[in-house]
């Protein structure tokens, strides 16, 4: 324990001597750097790019459920992120944000200064090292916005965080959140059947009406643009969404095939908050030299299945200890979890099988893809998990799109429960960004 203790203090005293320097030096640095990333990155997506980095929650302070959202009248209002990072030794952690369009392929065109007060980046304080854990990690913890740092507009943000300097190599993931001005009602009803028929009768049409301020009316027909997200899905979003009909004081979106979504199925789960006795859905618990092993009872394909009520977290996350008395942010242990999905014969060779869900930041990645085991006659894939409660579905996506289709394993059911979360954007071109000027949130029922 002594051990222990000596070294989270040295730790601590190497990162506040180091502190002061990296202050005088951060501003001159940091705005080259940001200007140099802004020009290489690949994606403005949810993204991890270093194989250390665990457990990346970001969320309001007040619900862990909730869309990363801050309104700019009320910047008490605060997000907060939490990560691990396998390490025996603190890293240096620091933060920043860039500003995207409506639809996140791009960087705005404004410079930093125009959108954020304070430092161009500030360091991550806040760590603490694992406790009593097989897997050993540091967790690292940060509440945003900070004094030093203000985001002063509304609109798409990507938070970047890094190590030591911001370059390529030293990024360790980036998360997109927003900043909305709120100046628009939405009025918003999914009917039971689509406009069109043909679309199928198991489905879900988004119709809605959007009244915004006078001040917006010039703008409102070629320069709107409008973001569906069904739960936390990022994959299958209508972006770039324009009205069927603009009126003085508002715009309606009707009969329009593109706010038609599948509906899929409920999110299966697993809950490993006790690895002592045997968890929820969980065949068997077994400890390896490195960690825990949960194997989940096989799954199979409920698209041939009578729909089955069942609310679930639409697709997240929770971190927790089923003990209370006990951290979950520094002593939930991490589980190497093995899911099998029974599934003869095997797809497609242009086709893929993925697990989607918070459970790996809602992407169709080789991080999430499923390999198929000929000998078992199914599709199997391992994930290291940090102690917690978990939904997840299974996605199958063809090699050259980047949408998955929950439906052909887990069936389409009209009564499947979903969330909706709409973003209203306006694009002044006096100020040559993109305005978030209204989010809602919307239930299937």
């Amino acid at each position: 324990m002594n051990a222990f203790i000596d070294k989270r203090q040295k730790t601590k005293d190497k990162r506040r001597n180091a502190r002061g320097l990296w202050l005088i030096a951060i501003i001159f640095l940091l705005t080259i750097a940001t200007s140099v990333k802004a020009q290489t990155l690949q994606s403005y997506d949810n993204k991890n790019y270093n194989d250390n980095v665990q457990t990346v929650l970001l969320h309001p302070t007040a619900d862990s459920l909730a869309k990363p959202i801050i309104h700019l009248d009320n910047m008490m209002g605060k997000l907060h992120l939490q990560f691990d990072v396998f390490s025996n030794d603190a890293p240096y952690m620091y933060y920043t944000f860039i500003h995207c369009n409506n639809d996140w392929t791009q960087q705005s065109d404004i410079q930093q200064i125009e959108y954020l007060d304070g430092f161009d980046s500030d360091d991550i304080e806040n760590y603490s090292f694992s406790l009593n854990t097989m897997v050993d990690y540091v967790h690292y913890d940060l509440v945003f916005p900070t004094d030093d740092m203000i985001p002063k507009i509304s609109g798409n943000y990507l938070l970047i965080v890094f190590e030591n300097e911001l370059t390529l190599e030293n990024i360790y993931f980036t998360r997109r959140f927003m900043i909305v001005d709120d100046k628009a009602d939405f009025k918003v009803n999914i009917p039971r059947y689509p406009f069109d028929l043909n679309l199928g009768t198991n489905v879900q049409q988004l119709e809605m009406t959007i009244s915004y301020p006078d001040i917006f009316n010039s703008l409102a027909d070629q320069y709107s643009n409008v973001t569906i997200q069904q739960n936390g899905r990022w994959d299958n979003a209508v972006m770039g969404l324009k009205p069927t009909y603009v009126y003085p004081d508002y715009l309606s979106y009707e009969n329009n095939a593109k706010t038609v979504f599948n509906s899929g199925n409920q999110y299966r789960r697993f809950n490993t908050s006790n690895l002592y006795n045997r968890p929820e859905q969980t065949r068997t618990v077994e400890m390896s030299k490195d960690y825990y092993v949960v194997t989940l009872y096989d799954d199979q394909k409920r698209n041939t299945h009578a729909y089955i009520s069942d609310r679930d977290l639409f697709g997240e996350k929770v971190i927790y200890l089923e003990r209370d008395d006990r951290a979950a942010a520094t002593e939930a242990d991490y589980a190497m979890v093995e899911f099998f999905l029974e599934w003869k014969p095997m797809m497609s060779s242009n086709q893929d099988v993925y697990i989607l869900g918070a459970i790996t930041d809602w992407n169709l990645d080789e991080k999430s893809k499923m390999t198929y085991d000929y000998k078992r006659g199914g599709y199997a894939l391992s994930l290291l998990l940090k102690q917690g409660y978990y939904d997840y579905i299974y996605a199958v996506k063809d090699k050259d799109s980047n949408v998955g289709d929950v439906s052909i394993v887990a069936g389409n059911f009209w009564e499947t429960l979903n969330e909706y979360t709409i973003y209203l954007y306006i694009f002044d071109p006096t100020q040559n960004y993109d305005q978030l000027i209204g989010v809602t949130t919307v239930l299937s029922h």
